[in-house]
């Protein structure tokens, strides 16, 4: 059986792109810096054992103390209410990675923002979707019975577009109140 070197290539750039690290990266890493930022950024301490399969290919084995330290480091800089807050609404879900005293509130707090960035995304899209609706309405080759059909499905899509409009006021309502109250906390402390 013969392999044509754009197969293996291929290959390679497959596997490599499920690396976490790269080679250079494995032999220039300062793990407790690399936990740092792992942990700024939420992610789980099982990210650590993908470290390990990216450097394991390149004979470098991670320092698993000084990574977890930096992580542990880089969660106490997460785990802040306002990041509950700037991470939901960037579509970042929360990955349960804060201490139990913190837990509970970091959850409810990014929820609530992650339901607003994901109702923003909907109107978005069924803002697309009128808009093609609508270019399909005004073509000149569009056939009566279509124009019809189409001007039903505007209607349907923008009452759709209504009631999400509806639930995400209700949500940033309630978003504005869970930001406030962590505010209050805040200043209370």
């Amino acid at each position: 059986m013969k392999i044509s070197a754009s197969t293996i290539l291929a290959c390679l750039a497959l596997l490599s792109g499920c690396s976490t690290l790269s080679e250079q990266e494995c032999r220039s890493a300062d793990w407790y810096l690399l936990g740092v930022k792992d942990g700024k950024q939420g992610e789980l301490a099982s990210l650590l054992d993908e470290h390990k399969e990216s450097c394991t290919r390149y004979g470098i084995r991670p320092d698993e103390n000084r990574y977890l330290a930096g992580r542990e480091a880089g969660l106490k800089q997460y785990c802040q209410p306002g990041n509950a807050f700037s991470s939901g609404m960037n579509g970042e879900e929360y990955k349960g990675v804060c201490p139990p005293d913190v837990d509970a509130a970091f959850r409810r707090n990014n929820t609530a923002a992650l339901e607003v960035y994901n109702s923003r995304k909907k109107i978005e899209e069924i803002d697309r979707q009128l808009s093609r609706k609508e270019h399909e309405l005004t073509e000149k080759d569009t056939p009566e019975k279509e124009k019809i059909h189409l001007r039903e499905e505007i209607r349907d899509i923008d009452r759709k577009r209504d009631r999400l409009r509806s639930d995400l006021h209700y949500q940033e309502r309630e978003l504005d109140h869970l930001m406030g109250e962590a505010r209050y906390r805040g200043e209370r402390r």
